[in-house]
């Protein structure tokens, strides 16, 4: 008791600053951590968890496919693994910045690596099908959104730096910088996923006579749905501030954003898209029909 005591005292005596160089629990008459509040421990180790257990299932089922371009789902899941483990560490360790920093740069910009997902799976589909049935190829398609994609990324992570750099000082600085540069790269993200969808909608529409796998539509539209939704929620987050009534509100991330990110990757897990995707272009299966179809009348 007197070690636990002595233990208190000296934490009530610490800055922020000092706080966030270790590991020290929460003190009730000491200023709120920079969450503005406590994280819980069961979310963390729920998320930490299921994304790890969605990342070896990525790694295994892209070494089995050989369709290299999925990884950026595995990268998707190592990150919200990573940031769910930090969220998981601030329980123990809310005034420890290094965690907070990490958490909140890295659960950013994980979406955009399941976001590449989607555009490789939309662009094979393209080039399995038909280029008739979209307006623009496959390979256009793929550069101009992985360029917006990564063009987010940086973004994010630029603004989720100074974000969390002047949240953690004493006194706080003016986070209202990085959260706006932050919620510049998600409004990247939102727009770019809203051309997704729309693009995705018009090749459906225009491949409707063609048997296209309705598993593979259904996963990725959900995915797709669950990101863009989580997308949504982030924006309003930023938008009312780093003092707002959803960031300081743990209930919200962990529904809107936890809860939706893992649902967008596991959905891909059960129905993986490779399964669905022979990733033979369609010239190639004419060539290979009409071959056929020679030997047969010879």
């Amino acid at each position: 008791m007197f070690l636990f005591e002595r233990a208190a005292a000296l934490a009530s005596t610490l800055t922020n600053t000092q706080r966030g160089k270790g590991c020290v629990a929460y003190d009730p008459t000491a200023k709120a951590p920079t969450y503005g509040y406590v994280p819980n421990l069961a979310p963390g180790i729920v998320f930490s968890i299921v994304f790890f257990l969605s990342l070896s299932m990525h790694i295994f089922q892209t070494i089995r496919s050989r369709k290299w371009w999925y990884s950026s789902l595995a990268l998707g899941a190592f990150g919200e693994c990573l940031g769910w483990a930090g969220r998981t560490g601030s329980h123990y360790c809310p005034y420890n910045s290094s965690l907070f920093s990490l958490q909140i740069s890295i659960l950013i910009i994980s979406p955009c690596f399941f976001s590449a997902g989607l555009y490789y799976i939309l662009g094979q589909m393209i080039n399995q099908y038909g280029q008739r049935y979209s307006p623009i190829s496959a390979r256009t398609y793929l550069y101009i959104f992985i360029g917006f994609d990564i063009m987010s990324i940086v973004i994010q992570a630029v603004g989720g730096g100074l974000a969390s750099s002047a949240g953690s000082k004493t006194p706080p600085g003016n986070t209202a910088t990085g959260a706006h540069i932050m919620l510049a790269g998600i409004i990247i993200q939102l727009v770019s996923m809203s051309v997704f969808a729309i693009l995705f909608v018009t090749f459906l529409w225009l491949a409707r006579a063609i048997p296209i796998s309705r598993i593979l539509i259904l996963s990725t539209t959900f995915s797709a749905f669950c990101i863009m939704v989580r997308n949504y929620y982030r924006s309003v987050e930023l938008g009312q501030g780093w003092n707002g009534y959803l960031i300081s509100h743990e209930v919200y991330f962990t529904v809107l954003d936890g809860a939706l990110m893992a649902l967008a990757t596991l959905i891909l897990n059960i129905y993986y898209p490779a399964t669905y995707l022979s990733g033979v272009p369609e010239m190639s299966k004419r060539v290979s029909s009409e071959d056929i179809a020679l030997k047969n009348a010879v």
